[in-house]
């Protein structure tokens, strides 16, 4: 049936073509029009735009040259400064200063507002028909980070003559913030010499949008790729500060920064455990991975949590009724349970037989029937197979449920999930951007929602307002840090992917939401993870499914939908223009603000 049009997560780590990254200088609206190259100027000129653009080198110098931007109370919101070089080339830098509001209310830049310079990819293979070749920007560089607070070397930065460079600015309206407007500048400076004054107006609503995500997900990551590509492999990897020497304790804390770092964009690192501890020995991963579930890690929103975490016992014993139990007890003891899930199979008959997925839920609830039990495939598929009596999580494919030509799926969900502890998950794969690793070419006249990094923001941005018109628990992905590897995605050495190269699957960025940033490559002492601008734009996603969410709360689920019906149609049919996008994110905030102020929602974090 269709599920074998679907490619598996595992049988996606084999290599594809090559594209070649740089630094350098660049940018243009990916999605939007393609502008000829700019005309030679003699000095800088500089613009602005939203989050909703990727500006590429041969993009024409915009005419805006302020910002005006909202946001909730605990929402991030981001703006970009793009700088174009002129006759002579510069050495950039820009800073944000702080933002002066209400009865004399401020919201301090320093430690909440992050600065990054946008690196590029060179685009040489398109993902689907609907993507752009060129060079994009996607890895973001903070000029300081904002959890080790090391200064990294993002600015300044040579700007080549006749060339543009992109700034990526983050701003966080904190939770407690008076509602109201607020100004700030950016200032634009060329070694020491102001170039522009940038005015920033934000205008900050008065409903608060929550720390941990509404819409549940799981993104996997893979166990060694920082220190791989901070230290060459596991033997060096104690170098890493605070470990002791110890790579183990080293791989711990690398793997807790990263979920970190995904915490502050909305999502969760399922796979954020190294691995299980062995039997009743649960002190040291409590102390280390509680953070994280309880809430109470370093993030900069405070209170974010997991909201799902995978089963990762010790050894070979996956399968173990004791260890089974045993994390379920704990987990169940810490108040951790509701995020807990083995992963059984991953899209049968591909990553198992349909037997094995039947006989590998089935061991797992004899164990024990509060460890919830998840299979990629569809309800279809699963009551064909006589799955659905042991499995709590059906996870399909977003073109399962939504077939291309044909009728929705999702009712036909609602009796299974009528029962107990029954949750409906969902993923996207190289099936919407196109084509996949066997070379089969998917619905490329379509444009499906893509985390791909030629497709447009919109595509990056869509998925997340899909599921709440569909209902949807939780989104799975596969993994953010494939391309790592040097062999996975055609690299000449660890040390130059993913810069080199993140194609994989057919696709620019397949598995790949993340970049490493190693001290060689950015500076400071600490490696961390850097963020893509595609990591934002799912992240702006997720907090506009809470607005969506809130006014289906509050009694508004029709206005919802009719919002959001102003520019999706379906899965695979919605206006890829940012200002539609845009428009309904408005209309829902000033609808919600107009709740907030009556006390009929959102009013606390």
């Amino acid at each position: 049936m269709q599920a074998a049009a679907v490619p598996s997560f595992q049988s996606r780590r084999r290599a594809a073509t090559r594209l070649i990254v740089a630094f350098a200088a660049l940018a243009v609206s990916v999605g939007v029009a393609r502008s000829e190259s700019p005309a030679a100027s003699k000095g800088p000129k500089v613009w602005t735009t939203d989050s909703l653009a990727k500006v590429q080198p041969d993009a024409q110098p915009g005419s805006l040259k302020s910002v005006k931007m909202s946001a909730a109370r605990n929402e991030f919101q981001s703006f970009q400064v793009h700088v174009f070089s002129g006759a002579s080339p510069i050495q950039l830098s820009l800073t944000v200063g702080d933002f002066h509001g209400p009865d004399g209310a401020v919201i301090r830049s320093s430690s909440n507002v992050i600065v990054y310079r946008e690196a590029y990819l060179d685009i040489t293979t398109l993902s689907d028909a609907n993507g752009a070749l060129g060079v994009t920007p996607d890895p973001l560089i903070p000029a300081v980070d904002p959890y080790f607070h090391q200064v990294r070397n993002a600015f300044p930065v040579t700007v080549p003559a006749n060339q543009t460079q992109s700034v990526w600015i983050d701003v966080l309206a904190p939770a407690k913030a008076r509602p109201g407007v607020y100004a700030a500048s950016a200032t634009v400076k060329d070694g020491a010499k102001t170039i522009a004054t940038v005015p920033v107006s934000l205008t900050v609503w008065a409903f608060t949008l929550p720390s941990t995500a509404t819409l549940k997900s799981a993104f996997g990551l893979s166990w060694d790729g920082l220190c791989v590509q901070a230290y060459g492999g596991y033997d060096n990897c104690g170098e890493y500060p605070g470990s002791g020497g110890d790579p183990d304790d080293a791989i711990e804390l690398m793997k807790v920064a990263e979920a970190t770092l995904l915490l502050d964009h909305r999502v969760s690192v399922s796979q954020a455990v190294y691995v299980g501890p062995p039997s009743i020995s649960w002190s040291q991963f409590n102390s280390i991975y509680g953070p994280l579930l309880d809430g109470a890690a370093a993030t900069l929103l405070s209170g974010a949590k997991l909201t799902t975490l995978q089963f990762m016992p010790p050894g070979a014993d996956d399968l173990d009724a004791s260890t089974i139990q045993d994390w379920v007890a704990n987990f169940s003891s810490s108040g951790w349970l509701n995020q807990l899930f083995h992963y059984t199979c991953d899209e049968p008959p591909n990553g198992c037989s349909w037997a094995d997925a039947l006989a590998d839920e089935e061991i797992v609830q004899g164990a024990s029937t509060s460890m919830k039990t998840m299979i990629t495939t569809d309800i279809a598929l699963a009551t064909q197979y006589d799955l659905l009596a042991d499995l709590n999580i059906i996870t399909p494919n977003v073109a399962l449920m939504e077939p291309q030509g044909g009728t929705n799926q999702r009712s036909t969900y609602d009796g299974w999930l009528g029962g107990p502890n029954t949750h409906l998950w969902w993923y996207q794969s190289c099936t919407e951007h196109g084509s996949c690793s066997n070379g089969a070419v998917g619905p490329s006249s379509a444009t499906w929602p893509s985390y791909m990094v030629d497709a447009t923001p919109v595509r990056n941005r869509v998925f997340q307002w899909l599921a709440f018109l569909d209902q949807i628990e939780a989104e799975l992905y596969y993994q953010l840090d494939y391309c790592w590897v040097a062999a996975a995605c055609g690299a000449a050495s660890n040390a130059s992917a993913p810069w080199t190269s993140v194609y994989a699957f057919g696709g620019n960025g397949d598995g790949t939401l993340i970049y490493p940033g190693t001290p060689a490559m950015i500076g400071g002492t600490t490696p961390i993870a850097l963020p893509s601008i595609r990591l934002k734009q799912i992240r702006d996603g997720m907090q506009d499914f809470e607005y969506l969410t809130a006014l289906s709360q509050a009694g508004e689920d029709a206005f919802a939908r009719s919002v959001a019906a102003t520019f999706i149609t379906n899965a695979y049919t919605f206006n890829n223009d940012p200002t539609a996008l845009q428009t309904a994110r408005d209309m829902l905030a000033s609808k919600l603000e107009l709740l907030a102020r009556q006390g009929r929602c959102c009013l606390e974090p």
